[in-house]
């Protein structure tokens, strides 16, 4: 567990968990959303204002005693409003399905200071409803604090009003909220994560704090080696699969080559051999009647072609060549002796 955690580490925390900490952020965000939107039910206001202004007799009109005796009694008119004489017969007249403590719950008197007027405030999820059980409570209390004080110094001077602007949840509040408590609940759980993790990263706490030397560094790759990296890779596997073709093309053409040479030992070949006149004419007899016996058909230019094996065809070539060359020197003597 890490004991010190400096503003260099937070930064650094930070940066590698930001797409923790966004994601719980959205998740708050979301989260909020679906409340405001789905799950909490709006609420609305409407506010009626009071005077207490208790009338006199001199004609000078008001004097100071009686503004601050006005002011003082705001609180204790504020008292009685609250209670069950003036809400239990507001209840009763409107039929609200809401208990005294429900609906003084949802009633606010406010007042400024040394100011005779206060405002009453009603909150409710249906806007019309807020503004009706306004002006009723401050009709109640209008008609009822002449029998309960025994004087006449409230007067209404606004009535309430539906407004059709809810005045709960607050959108932007809330979704504001949630994003925060989100990121706050991402930036947490890194900081657990950085707490509780075992393994050491700091090549200090090795010297300093263990004590055992340091025997080197191994540096991280980049981006751009990794690439590079990737591509020479890329390029060995490409070559070795392009020898591999090679290779293959070479050993198929060897088996071509092989079977294409075997073809001839195993098929008879038609061979067509005819022997020229001339020839015949210029080899002596005893020859030609030797050769006559293996070439039966060979004995003028124009005679019938014969079919023989390899093996015959080696033997009758080896005799041919021995023929054509006794009969080209026989020619050859002749036509020297011709000359002389």
């Amino acid at each position: 567990m890490k004991e010190e955690v400096s503003l260099r580490d937070l930064t650094a925390l930070i940066k590698q968990r930001l797409g923790m900490i966004i994601g719980f952020g959205l998740i708050g965000l979301v989260l909020a959303a679906i409340y405001t939107f789905l799950i909490v039910t709006p609420l609305y206001e409407s506010k009626t204002q009071l005077l207490v202004n208790r009338a006199s007799d001199e004609a000078n009109g008001l004097v100071l005693n009686d503004i601050n005796s006005n002011v003082q009694m705001i609180n204790t008119y504020k008292d009685i409003i609250e209670g069950p004489v003036i809400l239990g017969g507001v209840i009763e007249w409107l039929e609200l399905p809401y208990s005294v403590e429900n609906l003084a719950d949802q009633v606010t008197i406010s007042a400024n200071e040394d100011s005779q007027v206060f405002s009453l405030t009603v909150t409710s999820p249906n806007p019309a409803e807020a503004a009706e059980i306004a002006n009723e409570i401050a009709l109640t209390f209008q008609s009822n604090v002449v029998e309960i004080m025994n004087i006449e110094n409230v007067q209404i001077i606004s009535a309430a009003v539906p407004d059709p602007d809810p005045v709960s949840p607050h959108v932007l509040n809330n979704l504001l909220i949630g994003l925060g408590v989100g990121l706050l609940s991402g930036f947490g759980v890194a900081m657990l994560r950085y707490a509780m993790a075992k393994t050491i990263d700091d090549y200090q706490f090795i010297t300093q704090t263990i004590g055992w030397p340091n025997l080197g560094t191994i540096s991280e790759m980049n981006k751009e080696e990794r690439t590079a990296i990737a591509d020479m890779q890329k390029q060995k596997n490409a070559a070795a699969k392009s020898l591999i073709a090679v290779e293959r093309a070479a050993a198929s053409g060897t088996e071509q080559a092989v079977v294409h040479k075997r073809i001839p030992d195993e098929k008879p070949t038609v061979i067509v051999e005819q022997v020229q006149q001339e020839h015949s004419d210029a080899v002596p007899t005893a020859k030609k009647n030797k050769t006559s016996k293996k070439q039966p058909s060979a004995h003028s230019g124009n005679g019938p072609e014969r079919l023989v094996t390899v093996a015959d065809m080696t033997r009758e070539k080896i005799g041919v060549i021995l023929q054509n060359s006794d009969g080209s020197e026989i020619m050859n003597a002749g036509n020297k002796r011709g000359k002389r």
